[in-house]
């Protein structure tokens, strides 16, 4: 059984479907990558499964299974015990996502006292053991999310997901603000978690190098729908789809230009 299957998945505003989904899923322990440009709807299809699409305006139908029930049919109390203790995700600016007026630690006392924590001094023991997971001293509990470099808070995201022991981690394009040595960091980070701990772990990113790198499977997205889907080395060595093989193209290649000497 999949860790997470959708299936039949429409989003749309107003009348406009900008995702349509006949069929996708991440297995146990993969690391699924969902590549495509910009605007394709990869970020949509993330907030879909976390149950987060309805609140900036879209309307969601089909089917997203999870542990035997259909996240589209849960009650909004069942979704908030779903997300974050089960389905974690990490965005692009994990700054923006955190409340900057609380502190990283009580950021996550607070997450883990809502997750089934007993009691503050337990939340602040793991939210120690998961900073020490991602190679973070325990001491940045102490400071604010503007204090914090990209690298680090990234980090923090990873950290509180490992924390809340999610068993998925959507990861929204997690590097892409990043720069190369922290970036490679963050991907050997994400593919630990999933060797370790068994991690299910959808991955977004427009860089097919980047998913090229981590993924285990590749699912290509454009205007809201996967023209192709399959082992990572499949899809990069001998693309089918149009689309796809204009990707591969576009990734950059290392060496001489020309012919010259």
């Amino acid at each position: 059984m999949p860790a997470v299957e959708v299936r039949d998945l429409s989003i749309a505003f107003g009348s406009r479907e900008v995702v349509h989904l006949e069929h996708l899923e991440i297995g146990e322990g993969e690391i699924l990558g969902l590549a495509g440009e910009s605007g394709s709807g990869k970020s949509m299809t993330a907030l879909a499964i976390l149950g987060l699409a309805p609140t900036v305006g879209a309307t969601v139908r089909g089917a997203i299974r999870f542990e035997g029930r259909d996240l589209l049919e849960l009650s909004p109390r069942e979704l908030r015990d779903v997300r974050g203790r089960r389905i974690a995700m990490i965005f692009q600016s994990p700054v923006a996502s955190f409340n900057p007026v609380f502190r990283v630690g009580d950021l996550f006392v607070r997450s883990l006292l809502l997750h089934g924590a007993p009691n503050r001094r337990e939340a602040r023991a793991r939210a120690e053991e998961a900073l020490r997971g991602v190679l973070l001293a325990p001491d940045l509990l102490g400071r604010y999310p503007h204090q914090l470099s990209g690298g680090q808070a990234q980090r923090v995201a990873i950290a509180l997901a490992l924390a809340l022991r999610s068993r998925v981690l959507l990861a929204d394009e997690p590097t892409s603000a990043l720069d190369v040595t922290v970036q490679a960091e963050i991907l050997q980070l994400i593919r630990a978690l999933r060797d370790e701990r068994g991690m299910s772990v959808l991955f977004i990113s427009h860089d097919l190098a980047v998913v090229a790198e981590l993924c285990d499977r590749i699912a290509v997205m454009r205007e809201g729908r996967i023209v192709e889907e399959g082992p990572a080395d499949d899809v990069l060595r001998a693309p089918r789809h149009e689309y796809t093989r204009a990707l591969v193209a576009a990734v950059p290649k290392v060496g001489r230009v020309g012919g010259g000497s």
